[in-house]
Formats: structure tokens, sequence, C-alpha cells
């Protein structure tokens, strides 16, 4: 309930918005959850949010909370509803030690049981069976645990009687003890060993491979692992920030060092990137000019030759200056331009068709006119 500290005289206008704001009708229901936000650069914490279901993503993002999923929720009591009614913000609060949760839900478990009988004390269950899941805080002393001795006696009595009867099976034998076995335990062991022995059945006697206990063992272990890198990167790329919590949900003792292993790659064979080809005149020039200077055959007056043409080459190109082509026919020079980024293609066919016999200006002219406005690739 909202209490008032005595000695507290209100101002005019503080006693009009509480007399409005209690005017107002309270809420029927409310809900709260309950997030754990794992280790980051700080501690370990559980967020508690009030009237939940008012919360968006968008809300819960300054906690870093935005994709992630309650582990607890429970409805509000009447005493919580009408506290958080004078709320102007919404509401969240944050434990980093179950103590201190424990203590301040027990009171709000008895609240909900006066309400709805046996609500209470089935949350107050639940929250308490979180605490081994979500390391906050000190944890208490665990107990330490008697190892109960797995049943492996039946498992390895019959692994050892299908390895004493691996030659007189037949196919059909084989896999009709494969099914049931798939209907019923479904032992990776068991169905690892009978694999086997249904592939020797289609191999000759001298490529026939007899699995022994440690062969079996290793393939079980091998698939478990694969098994769990598999749900491990699932669950990374879809969650990166919750990952490791969830991760602990299936697999008690997954450490940090595992998660990075898990999701480590192996080295793949690097591929050449896909370039664009180079096909206008100024880059090919300048690809031919830098092969030629990584050829190291050249002596001091080509290599100057080569760096000047690249220098004068390189800055027409950044200035995007068109290509001129002199031609003389008949002690008469006409220059033909063309656009910076024509092709090299196009440029060869034209010197092709100025160094053919009979040309002259006029017809040379006539092909250049073509070249230049025709959207045909010379």
């Amino acid at each position: 309930m909202v209490k008032i500290k005595e000695g507290i005289v209100m101002t005019a206008r503080e006693k009009v918005e509480f007399d409005r704001v209690n005017a107002l009708p309270r809420k029927e229901e409310g809900r709260v959850d309950y997030y754990f936000k794992p280790q980051t650069k700080y501690p370990p914490r559980i967020y508690v949010f009030m009237d939940a279901e008012l919360w968006r993503s968008r809300n819960r993002r300054p906690m870093g909370l935005q994709n992630a999923v309650p582990f607890l929720s429970r409805p509000m009591n009447k005493g919580e509803i009408e506290y958080h009614h004078f709320n102007i913000r919404l509401c969240s609060y944050q434990y980093e030690d179950w103590d201190k949760l424990i203590y301040a839900e027990e009171q709000e478990a008895e609240e909900l049981d006066k309400e709805n009988p046996g609500t209470g004390v089935v949350f107050f269950d639940k929250l308490k069976s979180f605490r081994e899941r979500y390391a906050i805080g000190k944890q208490p002393i665990a107990k330490p645990r008697v190892a109960a001795s797995p049943p492996e006696s039946q498992d390895s009595r019959y692994f050892k009687e299908l390895m004493a009867a691996s030659e007189s099976l037949t196919t059909s034998e084989i896999v009709n003890l494969m099914e049931t076995e798939r209907q019923g335990m479904n032992r990776s062991a068991i169905l690892f060993l009978l694999r086997q022995y249904l592939k020797n059945k289609q191999l000759p006697n001298d490529k026939k491979v007899w699995p022994d206990e440690t062969f079996i063992h290793r393939k079980v272990q091998l698939s478990e692992q694969r098994t769990r890198k598999n749900f491990v990167r699932r669950i990374y790329h879809k969650n990166k920030l919750f990952a490791l919590a969830e991760i602990r949900l299936r697999y008690p003792s997954y450490t940090e060092d595992m998660l990075i292993a898990d999701l480590q790659l192996k080295s793949r064979i690097k591929k050449n990137k896909k370039h664009k080809p180079i096909t206008d005149l100024r880059r090919c020039q300048l690809e031919k000019l830098a092969s030629r200077l990584r050829s190291g055959v050249l002596n001091e007056q080509e290599y100057h030759q080569t760096c000047c043409r690249m220098v004068m080459i390189q800055r027409a190109h950044d200035q995007r200056l068109p290509i001129p082509l002199a031609v003389t026919f008949n002690k008469k020079t006409l220059v033909y331009s063309f656009g910076w980024r024509t092709r090299e293609n196009v440029v060869k066919s034209f010197v092709a068709l100025a160094n053919t016999k009979g040309m002259d200006h006029e017809q040379l002219g006539k092909k250049y006119k073509e070249m230049v406005s025709s959207n045909y690739s010379y």
C-alpha cells in the first residue's frame, strides 16, 4: 500500500495531483517477470520487472535485456498493484544476492496465498529451484553428492553378446535389431556396432572390420561432440549475449573455454576474391607496365621510362582526361578523342581502321562517329 510519512505536508499542487491519481481506477491484474543477466563487466544479477506486460523490448534495452526471455513469471498481488498505481515510470528491481531476493519474494508469496490459496507456495518453490541454475552472489555450500553407479552392466553384457555373435548374424537379423533398438532404448554404442556389422555384410572378407569396444566408444564420443558443437553454434548464432546461460541448461558443466573451442572453425582454403575485369585502356596499360616492372630485367633507362609512363597514365586517369589519338593522312593530322573509360579493344579496332590501306579522314571520321555515338560494343 502507498504510505505517506508522518509530518509531511503536501503543497496544494501535490495534493491535487495525488487526489487525481488516487481517483483513477486500479488495475484488475498485473504480471511480474524475472530475468537473469549473466556476468559481463558487472556481476551477474536478476531483474524483477513490475507491470511486466507494459515493458517492451526497447524499454529493456538499457539493461541489455531487449532479446532476453524471462525464466519465471507470476501475477501481481493487490498490494503491489496499489503501490505501483502511483508510478509515473516503469519500475524494476535488481538483485545480486539470492538471499535478498528470496526474503523479498517470500513476503509477496504470502500475500498471493491470501488472495488465491496455493499460488504463492507454487511460485516460491519454482523460484528457489532456479537457485542452482543461475548463480548470483554468495552460493550456498553444496552438499557432496553420492555418485550413483550407472547401470552399465546390462548394456555391456548385451554389447559383448553382440560381439560374440557378430559373424553368425544375418543381414535381416541385424536390420531387425537396429529397428528394435531405435524404437526402444536407442543406445548409440549398440547402433554403431550394428551399423558396422551391416557394412561388413557388403564388403569382401579381406576388407571387413570387426570393431572392438574402444573403437565403438570413440565413435560415440565423436558423435556426442558433434551434436554438442552443432547445438552450441546454433544457440550462439541466435542469441550471443545469453548463449552461455542457455547452453548450461543442457550442459551444466559447460565453460567459456569450451565455448571458444566449439565456435572455432577449421582453417578453410582461402578463395581469391572476385574482381571485375579491367577493360579500359589506361588501366590495362598500367597493368602491363606494372608487370614489366615486376619482371626485374630492365636497365636503368628502361626503368625510368616505364616509371614516367606510369605516372603520366595514372595522372590522366585520375583527372578523367579523354584519350587522344592523332592520325595523319596526306600530311594532315587530326586528333580523335575517346572517353577516359573507353575499352582497350575499341581503341585497338580504331587504330586498325586508321592503318587500313586507302583510308582517309572522311571515311575514318564516319567510323569514329559510329563508334562514339552507337551503343554497339565494338
